[in-house]
């Protein structure tokens, strides 16, 4: 900007002195002032090329002015105002395209920035998605291993205790019954151990969101919105429950709903979970005031309430728009 003002300055002081240069008059004064206040004025012009077009203008108002006064060094003063025109022209295009090429600059910063971000998305996404495979093959391997130990060692174990009984029946030797009984002692107790560890191992494997995604796929009849904020690092038996109150949920929605959309929304906190389930379905006024009043029919209701209790928690259910099914559950 400050540069277009600059050549356009630059223009109108070298027509002014060429106006003056001979004499100063009324008219060339006129005239002087009208040039600066005109090429000053197509700045504020919008489009760039009307504007730097108006330039010509000044120009040939000094040559006309120049033929109507007729000077003695007339060609000196034409060949004067010929160079100033065409250094002002040439001037304008420069800065024209150093405009146009910082455009291309300020596009291209931009573009880079923009690329840079999407690429940044796209590795967030590969990452999380590579996290998501690993977990999944952690997973799998698991329950693997729980299988391997519960079908092979468990079955062995369990062999030997009744091999380790069958040996106690029938031993008439006081002196080696201690023994029998401590070892005895011993594989009970690892068959113990074993198992709670092969029960570990596999509620340790339960992925939530896996869970939640096939229990959702059911309502291929309905719009799902889902909002789904929590950890798979949740206690078992809350995960249990959850997925056992969205499956009694699911299944009450396509049995009675009459609706179309569903809303699902699990948010986790600190020391608590909560679970909502809603669909737009018209109610009953009579299983209204009967919801109202905690009398349910059928087990399903009263299921997720009482996986709700399980985990010191409780489940409410509204009928105000549509159906929901609110759980909060403690850990």
């Amino acid at each position: 900007m400050l540069t277009d003002v600059f050549i356009r300055l630059i223009a109108a002081i070298s027509l002014i002195i060429l106006l003056n240069a001979k004499d100063i008059t009324t008219s060339s004064v006129v005239v002087s002032i009208c040039i600066f206040l005109f090429l000053e004025i197509t700045i504020l012009i919008p489009k760039r090329k009307l504007a730097d077009s108006l330039l010509f203008v000044p120009f040939l108002v000094c040559l006309i002015f120049l033929i109507i006064n007729k000077p003695e060094d007339f060609l000196l003063n034409f060949a004067y105002l010929l160079i100033s025109l065409v250094f002002t022209y040439i001037s304008t295009i420069l800065y024209q395209k150093v405009q146009d090429y910082k455009q291309q600059l300020y596009k291209t910063r931009d573009d880079s920035v923009e690329i840079e971000n999407l690429l940044k998305n796209k590795n967030k996404h590969l990452v999380l998605e590579q996290d998501q495979q690993i977990h999944l093959a952690t997973l799998n391997e698991r329950n693997r291993i729980a299988r391997e130990i519960h079908d092979n060692v468990g079955h062995m174990l369990s062999r030997g205790i009744l091999l380790l009984g069958a040996i106690k029946t029938m031993n008439s030797d006081e002196n080696i019954k201690p023994q029998l009984e401590m070892l005895a002692n011993t594989l009970d107790e690892s068959m113990e151990k074993m198992r709670s560890s092969v029960h570990d191992l596999h509620d340790d494997s339960i992925d939530l969101n896996k869970n939640f995604e096939d229990i959702i796929k059911e309502l291929s009849n309905f719009k799902v919105s889902t909002e789904l904020d929590f950890e798979n690092n949740l206690p078992k038996e809350v995960k249990f429950s959850l997925i056992g109150i969205l499956k009694e949920g699911v299944t009450n929605i396509i049995k009675h709903s009459n609706g179309d959309s569903v809303s699902i929304i699990l948010h986790q906190n600190r020391s608590f979970c909560t679970l909502s389930i809603s669909d737009n379905g018209k109610v009953d006024s009579d299983i209204k005031k009967k919801i109202q009043s905690g009398v349910f029919e059928g087990i399903g209701l009263e299921n997720i309430k009482q996986r709700a209790n399980s985990c010191n928690g409780d489940a409410y259910f509204y009928c105000n728009d549509g159906f929901t099914v609110f759980a909060r559950l403690n850990f």
